[in-house]
């Protein structure tokens, strides 16, 4: 499935959902600002994204931009309120509405690693 990097309020919905997918990926991406990510961690793992989720047969995955600098570093931001993430860029399994696992940071380059987190 393509790498969902605009979705809809209810596709985020649909994790929690009873027929939600078996498994879904939920990657915590800094916004695009001046054409590219602020945040230097993101854009290093974008690639590896890409190639984990970016095709029909690939796992589903969903963008969820934390906003801008300003808006990340704020206590209340939703990803930190509604998901607890803390740093970004992060990547939560989600099997059956619930988060079975979690990869932060430079967790996601380490290659073998994130084959086990994708399996």
């Amino acid at each position: 499935m393509p790498l969902l990097a605009n979705p809809f309020p209810h596709v985020f919905n649909s994790l929690n959902a009873r027929d939600a997918p078996p498994v879904s990926y939920l990657v915590f991406y800094s916004d695009i600002v001046n054409g590219q990510m602020w945040c230097p961690d993101c854009r290093d793992v974008e690639s590896t994204v890409k190639q984990a989720f970016d095709a029909p047969d690939k796992p589903k995955a969903i963008i969820y931009w934390v906003g801008s600098i300003p808006e990340w570093r704020t206590p209340k931001n939703k990803a930190r309120v509604d998901w607890n993430v803390n740093s970004v860029p992060t990547i939560l399994k989600i099997e059956n509405g619930k988060e079975t696992g979690r990869l932060v940071e430079q967790e996601i380059l380490d290659k073998k690693r994130f084959e086990e987190f994708l399996k």
